[in-house]
């Protein structure tokens, strides 16, 4: 059985699409495990247990080599009563920030 140029494009490109997507699921567990550690260490609690994928883009990383960069966005409480939001960036697949926003401290 010969197959065809445009068949192994096609084969090539739902392997790069499962590839992107299953990476994305790994990086973005990675992050939430991060993110609630985080909190926890600050004494706040991440609501929901989740973080959401914002943004993807390529950057540059420090030694000039290109990374995938995603940012995630999530949600966490002080006090219980009030949701604040935060966010947290992945640069290939080191995390190099996760910021929150002012919040009361109990």
């Amino acid at each position: 059985m010969y197959y065809s140029l445009g068949d192994l494009l096609w084969v090539f490109a739902l392997i790069l699409v499962g590839w992107h997507l299953w990476a994305g699921l790994a990086a973005k567990e990675q992050v939430r495990k991060a993110t609630r550690k985080h909190c926890e260490q600050l004494g706040v609690q991440l609501l929901d247990d989740t973080v959401v994928l914002t943004r993807t883009r390529l950057k540059r990383d420090r030694r000039g080599q290109i990374r995938l960069q995603r940012s995630y966005e999530f949600e966490f409480t002080s006090t219980g009563e009030h949701r604040y939001a935060g966010i947290a960036i992945l640069h290939g697949r080191r995390i190099t920030q996760i910021q929150l926003a002012p919040h009361h401290l109990v």
